[in-house]
């Protein structure tokens, strides 16, 4: 009796400390990026259109400020109480997912943001007692200025939109596009949109300053990014993974139909490949199913379905741009749509899609069957068609993975399965065969030709041979395939091989520093072009998502989560706050500091960081064609609880309280929604070995699940529980962080002389 009592009141207790959605004003005071008054910082926002602010901290006018498609219409802004500038660049600062807040020495606020899908933005100044409140609008180059009414309307100096700006108070329009209260105040707001024409503008401008626009648009983004929410004992990651998510939502834009911009500044474009390996992290796991869906439709739309057909036939887009600049130069754009379409079908259960997407596969595979698959049943590539795409003056490339790469062939295998399941469901029973039996060959030819018992092939060269370059792409062997390409025991030595070589605290080397072809830095143009090193050795931030993935299948969470740490500091303190540049230098600079480069806001690096957290630390991936929530967690030893709401389905959820209780984990979910479901679990032991459990929860009902020892109980009934992965510490052994090598010019081949790479590419050398 007392057994039973005690379970009661664990299962009535209230949510932990860490548990439950915050109120909004303390989940974005929680996300609030303080900046020091002096210290300038990047900052961006999306407007999830065609646009984005760029500002800087402590600065009036700096970087791009808010640009849309190509024109930059509005610098900045000046604030004044009484005729007295605000002085900003004294002032402490705070950056937030929908702009910024600056509290001024004498009292005053000023806050400015973006307004989601509004080609507007609002600043509101704030005074702690009457004044005379002003906000100046700054642009580039304004054309004619006149006021009609309560707005104030300014053509275009040349082309681009019209400019409107109006105010919630009466005010007077001053030198500069200076907007001052009639009469003394405590706070005004601004608006300031834009338009096609100036009547398009006026009435944005009117409608939004009108109805609070700075709190509708908190509102609104406090309910996406808390319609998934994961808090767990470390505030410091909860707050990076918040801004992983918001950041990911920002490159979500309307521009050439529902996409994923691929980074800021130089890549706003839709680009396959990068879409659809940033859409789980930023459009599945925060439960926007709807978004994901018209990102698939949209790129189908794109498909290459010329006549006569050439070789890129069925294939989707490597990009789609303004004009006719729609290219299809990547061997594994299609395979990872189909992926995360599936992915999508079982998040939602939505199996109508999954006749859109075998119309999409027909073309696909007749166009890659005919054109690319060899005789091995693996699927052959140009050199420059995998990620590592970059080329010498558009021709022969940097880092050749022709014609056979590691992770194309995991995509290859996974795309054909998908499209067997595609066709089994659309009632062609002979295509479901003939892809399944291609699936089947190639993965009996790829471990025969790819792994020789101690290391995995980055890619089979044009004479068969094995290019055993140590890369990355090896562990995504372990992270794409929905089951397993090939068996566990060599994953768990890909990943001991890969990890060991190539981890780094901040990050996973795109190439061993012991290697004769390693650029320790990616712009360093006394010894190289930067494209040179882009893929020779720099760290690309995406690439921490699978490895995470990997290191957790394996029960090496805890070095996942230093590495999941480090990254996170990165989001809130190095480059563009609250975003992730493209790369890093793969060895720090002389002061020991990380360097970002690349492009300086890059979707896949958040991402992937966002998706870590749901669908490797949690381990959520619901598998709704059989009705089953699936969980595969790898829980921090340095997490004592969490709290995670986790969608799917049409509007679905499921609660999830964790605790540490001794050695025991306790596990309270509650199910919203109004179908029962089974829930599957995959469970760490001390081992690193995983066993296996089920369950049913019924809807509007909590259960509590204790898992240690080996053994599971539900709500004190015990649960059969079964081996579901071996352990695999013994083929891994201990796995730390690669030491980096210090940065001396003498210690590495392709700084021994100027263009080494180059030369060794352009004479046929490269191996």
């Amino acid at each position: 009796m007392k057994h039973l009592i005690a379970l009661a009141a664990a299962i009535a207790m209230p949510l932990t400390a860490a548990a439950g959605k915050p109120g909004m004003d303390a989940f974005f005071e929680a996300m609030a990026i303080s900046v020091p008054a002096g210290q300038q910082s990047r900052f961006v926002v999306g407007d999830n259109l065609a646009g984005y602010f760029e500002g800087y901290t402590q600065s009036y006018a700096g970087g791009a400020g808010y640009t849309i498609k190509n024109a930059s219409v509005f610098d900045g802004y000046a604030t004044f109480v009484n005729g007295a500038p605000n002085e900003r660049t004294r002032s402490s600062e705070q950056v937030l997912p929908y702009g910024h807040r600056v509290r001024h020495a004498g009292g005053a606020t000023e806050e400015m943001a973006l307004l989601s899908k509004k080609h507007a933005l609002a600043i509101r100044l704030t005074s702690p007692a009457d004044a005379e409140l002003t906000v100046q609008a700054l642009l580039k180059a304004p054309g004619a200025i006149h006021r009609e009414g309560d707005v104030v309307v300014v053509a275009p100096s040349g082309a681009g939109p019209f400019t409107a700006i109006a105010a919630d108070r009466p005010f007077v329009l001053g030198d500069g596009l200076a907007l001052r209260s009639t009469q003394a105040a405590r706070d005004m707001t601004v608006v300031v949109a834009f338009g096609e024409n100036a009547a398009q503008a006026s009435e944005r401008a009117l409608a939004l300053v009108k109805r609070d626009p700075i709190g509708a648009e908190r509102k609104a983004l406090y309910k996406a990014l808390t319609k998934s929410y994961l808090s767990t004992s470390d505030a410091e990651y909860n707050k990076a993974l918040n801004w992983a998510k918001a950041a990911s939502r920002m490159f979500v834009v309307e521009e050439f139909g529902t996409g994923i911009w691929a980074g800021l500044p130089w890549f706003r474009d839709n680009w396959g490949r990068d879409t659809f390996i940033a859409l789980p992290g930023t459009l599945l796991v925060s439960g926007q199913f709807e978004d994901a869906k018209a990102v698939l439709s949209n790129f189908a739309r794109y498909q290459n379905l010329r006549e006569p057909r050439d070789k890129e036939y069925g294939r989707i887009p490597n990009r789609v741009a303004a004009g006719d600049s729609i290219i299809y130069n990547t061997v594994d754009g299609t395979p990872w749509m189909l992926r995360e379409a599936f992915e999508y079908i079982q998040y939602t259960g939505d199996k109508a899609f999954a006749r859109q997407m075998y119309q999409l596969a027909l073309p696909y595979f007749d166009g890659a069957i005919a054109s690319y698959a060899d005789q091995d049943g693996l699927l052959a590539h140009d050199s420059a068609d995998t990620w590592m795409d970059a080329r010498i003056d558009n021709k022969d490339p940097w880092s050749a993975r022709g014609p056979r790469a590691v992770e194309i062939q995991a995509l290859w295998h996974t795309a054909l399965k998908t499209g067997a399941w595609l066709a089994t469901q659309a009632g062609d029973a002979a295509r479901a065969r003939q892809w399944n039996a291609l699936a089947r060959t190639a993965r009996r030819s790829f471990l025969k030709l790819y792994w020789d018992g101690k290391v995995m092939a980055d890619r089979l060269r044009d004479d068969t041979s094995r290019d055993t370059k140590v890369r990355p792409n090896q562990l995504m062997l372990v992270s794409i395939p929905f089951d397993d390409f090939i068996p566990p025991k060599v994953q768990a030595r890909v990943t001991r091989n890969a990890v060991s070589e190539l981890l780094y605290p901040y990050g996973i080397a795109s190439l061993s520093q012991n290697d004769p072809y390693f650029h320790p830095r990616h712009e360093n143009p006394a010894f190289h072009h930067k494209d040179a090193a882009y893929h020779q050795g720099t760290i690309w931030g995406w690439n921490a998502g699978f490895t995470v993935t990997a290191l957790n299948k394996f029960g090496y969470q805890d070095l996942a989560w230093k590495l999941s740490q480090n990254l996170g500091r990165q989001i809130l303190g190095l480059g563009t706050l609250g975003n992730m540049s493209e790369l890093l230098d793969a060895l720090p600079g002389d002061d020991g500091k990380l360097k970002p480069s690349g492009t300086w806001a890059q979707s896949w690096s958040v991402a992937e960081y966002a998706r870590n957290g749901y669908q490797d630390y949690v381990g959520f991936r619901p598998r709704l064609l059989d009705n089953t929530l699936a969980f595969t967690p790898a829980i921090p030893a340095a997490w004592s609880e969490f709290y995670a709401a986790l969608p799917f389905g049409a509007a679905d959820s499921i609660d999830v309280d964790f605790r540490r209780v001794g050695k025991q984990q306790h596990w309270k979910l509650r199910l919203n929604g109004t179908v029962p479901r089974k829930v599957s679990f995959s469970f760490l032991g001390d081992d690193k070995g995983r066993s296996q459990l089920a369950f049913e929860l019924a809807p509007g009902k909590t259960a509590l699940l204790v898992t240690g020892g080996g053994k599971a109980t539900v709500d004190g009934r015990p649960l059969a529980v079964r081996a579901r992965q071996a352990s695999y510490a013994g083929e891994i052994g201990e796995l730390v962080f690669q030491t980096q090598r210090p940065y001396r010019a003498d210690d590495f081949p392709m700084l021994k002389s100027k263009d080494a790479l180059r030369g060794i590419v352009e004479r046929k050398e490269y191996r």
